[in-house]
């Protein structure tokens, strides 16, 4: 057995989720924990004391469910430091009857990585999107077929050094080190957890909207072609209604998430009126419902005004979007799908994390999509190179298929 650790830093929280992974393939979280971190700000670390803190406390209550330490933890990310582009490799096939090998596949990929990335920043991920062999495109797997010249088109994730640096120390400070190859873009993360395999083919725009960031990740053809974060999310809704109605943050969240619709389409009935505390703290201040909605339809029009602009550049790049997945903590406030579907003109649903089956309740919720998402692909990482045993002595259960099913796009993509 395995034991599997992810520790997911947001703006707002500390999500750490812990999982067992036996020598069958099947996958069963165990425990997880979570801790207030107010040591980020828009994805970006201001207070690595806080963020330290919230990281002991986080994995020191999931270990304690578990009833044993963890080792080493893959960590998601999502700040304004990651960036993405395409990139493509070129490589002469080496042998000698001109059949590509699987070290052909990895010296292209290997090509790829010497895209123009500046001396400041570090590829976290490069996705083999399609391959090319002397002019034959569209390829999946070029292995075994031959040729003279192979080529490859890449997504590439990038973040910068010492955001990632710093990230890293936070951990260890924490007493915890992170995985080899451990920091995983939460938009990929994300995605294994509330994305099928039908939508990732068809093509889809997912957006994880935190308190901090918003991750979009495009999928098209099963891969991943286009990402980018937003460092605005739902800590500036808050903001935004506690500006307006002149009112403490703590009561502008309260509203937010007890009241809070995204559109005044989507309230119903005549208004009402509501009541918070003043700045003061000596009296209530009336706050008019539809007038709520309206502050809070402001601020999500230009987040989705920003992902219409995302998907316009990723169908310049050739992909196709036909829907949209939304997931994150700001995607439990209701009609937020609605408000989607109206600006995008895209079919819309609200995620939460999917698999694993039997995946306890209380983190069968968006705001742990990022988590759940790690341990999948901390899963995959360890199973994928047994995958094809998997299907031994009486037939793969349905974790055993899932890993087959997203391990087989994960080896490809790491």
């Amino acid at each position: 057995m395995e034991v599997l650790t992810a520790v997911d830093i947001g703006t707002s929280k500390v999500a750490c989720v812990i999982a067992e992974l036996d020598a069958g393939g099947e996958l069963e979280v165990v425990s997880h924990g979570v801790s207030p971190c107010l040591g980020l700000r828009k994805g970006a670390l201001v207070d690595p004391e806080e963020t330290v803190r919230s990281i002991e406390e986080a994995v020191g209550d999931a270990e304690k469910q578990a009833g044993y330490p963890v080792g080493p933890v893959y960590l998601s990310l999502s700040s304004e430091y990651l960036r993405s582009l395409p990139a493509q490799g070129v490589w002469a096939i080496s042998s000698s009857e001109g059949e590509v090998t699987g070290s052909d596949v990895r010296r292209v990929i290997d090509a790829a990585r010497m895209v123009g990335i500046p001396s400041d920043r570090e590829i976290l991920h490069i996705v083999p999107r399609g391959f090319t062999v002397d002019g034959q495109s569209g390829i999946r797997n070029p292995v075994g077929l031959s040729g003279i010249r192979l080529e490859v088109n890449t997504h590439v994730v990038a973040a910068a050094s010492a955001f990632l640096q710093n990230m890293r120390k936070c951990v260890q400070k924490a007493g915890l080190e992170v995985e080899n190859d451990g920091m995983v873009a939460s938009s990929i993360a994300s995605a294994l957890a509330v994305m099928t395999e039908e939508e990732r083919k068809l093509g889809t725009a997912m957006i994880d909207i935190g308190a901090g960031t918003v991750d979009l990740a495009v999928y098209c053809d099963g891969e991943i072609g286009h990402s980018g974060v937003l460092p605005v999310a739902g800590d500036f809704l808050t903001h935004d209604l506690a500006r307006f109605f002149r009112i403490p943050p703590a009561e502008a969240e309260r509203l937010k998430l007890e009241r809070g619709v995204a559109s005044p389409d989507y309230h119903e009935g005549d208004d009402e009126m509501l009541e918070a505390l003043s700045l003061a703290g000596d009296q209530k201040v009336p706050v008019s419902r539809i007038q709520l909605a309206e502050v809070l339809e402001a601020r999500l029009l230009d987040v989705f005004d920003w992902v219409g602009k995302q998907i316009q550049l990723a169908e310049r790049m050739g992909l196709v979007v036909t829907n949209l997945v939304v997931t994150g903590g700001t995607a439990q406030l209701p009609g937020i799908a609605h408000l989607a579907h109206r600006e995008l003109s895209l079919p819309a649903r609200i995620a939460t994390p999917c698999y694993p089956p039997g995946l306890m309740d209380s983190l069968a919720s968006p705001i742990y999509s990022s988590a759940v998402g790690l341990i999948l692909h901390a899963a995959v990482r360890r199973a994928v190179r047994n995958v094809d045993s998997l299907e031994d002595e009486g037939g793969p259960s349905k974790v055993k298929v899932m890993l087959t099913r997203v391990g087989r796009w994960l080896s490809e993509v790491f």
